[in-house]
């Protein structure tokens, strides 16, 4: 095996039939769980308790910590308000899980497995969120475990939901060894299976009674509450499915590797799943509290497969067996698919090495001509990115009046806003981009006399005419708008005189006053951007329009920060009278924001954000 050999395979691809197999959701176990050798000898022999009933704890928020404000829609909640690192969020999380699924359980469980997102304190939170959900709707947690593993979560999270279903716990403590368990687990090379039997020697008393008290624990659970055997049967199933396909793999890959060996040019590739790095090895801790690797082996060498060759007699005992198929899994499945992923590692998690999508459009229409031309393939913004290009500036001058005519105009969308616009210094890349062209495409779009007209975003604003015949000059004339009176900051009591005072010099009626005024800006609050107090300039605001005829049409605020890098979501809530806030960026975002006219709610964020495709195969059963 050579380094950049092995490629990453999505688990969905190598479990594809087993998701086909809707009726494995339903079966039993086949066999029950034997554990290690030490409980045969066990007096009296182990009794499946009675199943009971375990109340739900009551859980209330520590005195002193203050409750979020309500959007009224308890999704709505825990998609904004459950952050990592705040006081008590985990006890908040409780509360608001069973509101929000009696509110809509499918976008709950949607937002139960967006907690993760790679965020270690959401992760934690994911683990809280995936123990109610056992506890309250245990067959839609176990029906969704492929998804969540396949590409919402990682795949070793279904070792801690198991694991966290059957301590049945979730306190800090508990979190706190997290932490070293899964330091464990990824050594797997240093487990007690190859430091203690590997060299002779014997695991003492203690730990030999500590063994057996997980097995008893675990087998216990297994037996006597079937919500946890199904959902431990639907953990194995995915770690033997991946398994299984992934050493068929590496042998064909081996026998292919041995037909080409006279053919050093032609490069062959493995791809495996990750299943056998967070598969835990026999014996290790893991292995220990769920006894999964039992469930896993004889999923990969069943006993009739193994009683049609020389592998076993007919007459094996379960036990046996069970030990038997636990040191071949390890022997003849975990060890090569490791040795084969350490090998050739280089390139298992590779960057995608993606042509440029919106290139390779413009080169097709470029290829076509303009009757190629699709005018919702790219955003205004993508269009700006190319307008000095010399290779494409002639064909996005096409595509944005084309865009602007078929789309925007004939929709009659943005008919009466305006646009205050950030292109100061600290404006680069895309929230550059973004000022501009949505500042460009709003002016476009407006009715006399607000169409072509934008602000600049400064203690001194002014009201431009765009100038320029082209997209390009346009374009141009935006960057360099008179700023120098920019500070990081506008008068908003001024940008409304601007407005007033075209409103009164033309004799407009009210219906005729733009409706809607956004503000593009970049790695600020609207608190920060405003020169004076809000509310000061609100209450100035609504008495000078009042006075000339406009109370009431008084235009409302979308501040939108296009770079908010500190915010893990894009944030639409504010306090403050006539103003919305809009925080981050994302393709899905801009889409929103340009299909709903500028109308931009925290429900439309939400969608936004569990819209994609691997939220899609998420169902609830239960």
């Amino acid at each position: 095996m050579k380094p950049g050999q092995v490629q990453a395979l999505c688990i969905l691809k190598a479990c594809k039939n087993y998701m086909a197999n809707t009726s494995q959701l339903t079966r039993r176990a086949p066999t029950t769980l034997v554990g290690p050798p030490e409980l045969k000898s066990l007096s009296p022999p182990l009794q499946p308790p009675q199943p009971q009933l375990v109340p739900k704890p009551a859980f209330s928020l520590s005195h002193g910590t203050k409750i979020p404000c309500s959007y009224g829609n308890a999704c709505l909640d825990l998609y904004f308000h459950v952050l990592p690192g705040t006081p008590d969020s985990g006890s908040y999380l409780k509360q608001l899980l069973p509101l929000a699924w009696s509110h809509n359980s499918l976008t709950t469980l949607k937002l139960i497995c967006k907690l993760p997102g790679g965020n270690g304190d959401l992760e934690e939170l994911f683990y809280t969120a995936a123990l109610w959900l056992h506890q309250n709707h245990p067959k839609t947690l176990a029906h969704n475990l492929l998804p969540i593993a396949g590409s919402l979560v990682r795949f070793r999270s279904l070792l801690e939901v198991l694991y966290g279903v059957l301590e049945g716990r979730d306190d800090a403590n508990y979190k706190r060894k997290r932490i070293k368990r899964m330091q464990k687990l990824l050594d797997y090379y240093d487990d007690l299976i190859i430091k203690t039997v590997g060299s002779g020697r014997r695991t003492s008393s203690k730990k030999r009674e500590e063994i057996i008290a997980m097995a008893k624990k675990a087998i216990e659970m297994y037996e006597g509450d079937q919500d946890y055997q199904f959902l431990h049967e639907r953990v194995s199933d995915i770690y033997a499915e991946c398994l299984k396909y992934d050493i068929k793999s590496l042998k064909k890959f081996e026998q292919q590797e041995k037909d080409n060996v006279n053919d050093p040019k032609h490069s062959l590739k493995l791809r495996l799943t990750d299943a056998a790095s967070w598969c835990p090895s026999v014996d290790s801790f893991f292995d220990r509290a769920t006894l999964l690797c039992e469930s896993i082996a004889k999923k990969v060498f069943p006993r009739e497969q193994c009683s049609q060759g020389s592998c076993a007699e007919e007459e094996e005992e379960e036990a046996d067996y069970t030990s038997r198929v636990r040191e071949r899994l390890m022997k003849e499945v975990l060890e090569p698919l490791r040795k084969a992923m350490d090998e050739g590692i280089e390139d298992m998690f590779p960057r995608k090495q993606h042509s440029c999508p919106i290139e390779k459009y413009l080169n097709d229409v470029k290829a076509g001509g303009e009757s190629k031309i699709n005018v919702s393939a790219i955003l205004p913004h993508d269009i700006i990115g190319y307008v000095s290009d010399k290779n494409f500036g002639q064909l996005v001058e096409h595509q944005w009046k084309a865009m602007v005519e078929k789309i925007y105009l004939k929709q009659g969308k943005f008919k009466n806003c305006l646009a205050v616009c950030d292109v100061s210094a600290r404006m680069s890349g895309y929230p550059m981009d973004m000022s501009i062209s949505l500042g460009l495409l709003v002016s476009e779009l407006g009715e006399e006399p607000w169409k072509g007209k934008v602000i600049t975003f400064s203690r001194n604003p002014q009201l431009h005419s765009i100038q320029g015949s082209d997209l390009k000059s346009k374009y141009t004339f935006m960057r360099t708008m008179d700023n120098q009176h920019w500070d990081g900051e506008t008068d908003f009591q001024k940008v409304f005189d601007l407005i007033l005072q075209v409103a009164v010099n033309g004799n407009l009626k009210p219906e005729q006053m733009i409706k809607r005024l956004f503000v593009f800006t970049s790695d600020q609050d609207f608190d920060d951007a405003s020169f004076n107090s809000w509310e000061t300039d609100y209450e100035a605001i609504q008495r000078k329009f009042k006075e000339k005829g406009y109370g009431d049409v008084v235009p409302r605020i979308l501040f939108w920060n296009l770079n908010d890098n500190d915010m893990p979501i894009p944030v639409a809530h504010a306090t403050e009278q006539g103003v919305a806030r809009l925080s981050g960026f994302s393709y899905n975002l801009v889409k929103c924001f340009l299909e709903n006219d500028g109308e931009i709610g925290p429900h439309h964020l939400m969608e936004i954000d569990i819209s994609c495709s691997r939220y899609q195969r998420l169902a609830v059963v239960d």
